[in-house]
């Protein structure tokens, strides 16, 4: 038997003999950077945003994991190639999961160690002008991020905390538009960025009204043939727990 599969089998039985609390919360996030990213004389918005679920199956001795999933909407998605600017509504939907195991450092102090991922398909029709030509464009993208972070969790009361984090954002950009200019030139364009930069963030969890609510404030300076802020929020209200 493999080390390996020993390892897999030990984690299971880990997780099977731990207590498993389940919860089930609302999330809404937003991103958007101040600038289109560019690349190649072609660019693009980098922005996300939606709502959606979130379920957390938290064990006390391994951590808790997390998956989520959810759409959301943009009334003002961008993009720019050949001099042609485009903007216009877009739909979004995405999907992620992630994992943090926190270790309580002393009665008022934990340490987390968080990942996680997701990922936005976004899709929408733009509009612009070329040549003294209308423009419209259908625009496909993928924008995914990989947060691993180190985060401090202060508590300033029974039900209030404070949380300070900082690490890394693995992203990338994938974009495709499918334009037409006038009634018959068809044109094509594809933008492509990856990158790993810092991310810093910054949180609190408190209740209202006997609700658990957490709030984040994320940033990031994302790169790459120019570099842009790239400012996040981040908001989870529990539902309920089983």
């Amino acid at each position: 038997m493999s080390l390996a599969l020993v390892s897999l089998l030990s984690s299971s039985a880990s997780w099977s003999s731990d207590q498993i609390d389940y919860s089930l919360d609302l999330i809404a996030s937003y991103n958007d950077s101040a600038s289109r990213l560019m690349v190649d004389g072609k660019s693009a918005s980098f922005k996300t945003g939606g709502g959606g679920l979130k379920l957390d199956m938290d064990s006390q001795q391994l951590g808790s994991l997390s998956v989520m999933a959810g759409g959301g909407y943009s009334p003002s998605q961008s993009a720019g190639f050949s001099g042609v600017e485009l903007t216009g509504p877009a739909d979004s939907v995405f999907y992620g999961g992630g994992y943090r195991y926190r270790y309580p450092y002393t009665d008022r102090l934990d340490i987390d160690v968080v990942t996680e991922y997701v990922s936005y398909d976004i899709s929408g029709d733009l509009k612009g002008e070329a040549l003294a030509q209308p423009v419209t464009a259908a625009v496909d993208s993928t924008i995914s991020m990989l947060d691993v972070s180190l985060a401090l969790r202060y508590a300033l009361a029974p039900e209030l905390f404070v949380i300070l984090g900082a690490g890394i954002k693995d992203w990338s950009l994938d974009a495709r538009a499918d334009a037409v200019i006038g009634d018959s030139l068809n044109v094509s364009t594809l933008v492509t960025a990856n990158g790993v930069d810092a991310l810093f963030y910054i949180g609190a969890e408190f209740d209202y009204l006997d609700v658990p609510i957490e709030v984040y404030y994320r940033r990031s300076e994302i790169s790459a043939d120019n570099s842009v802020p790239l400012n996040g929020l981040d908001i989870r209200v529990l539902l309920l727990e089983f």
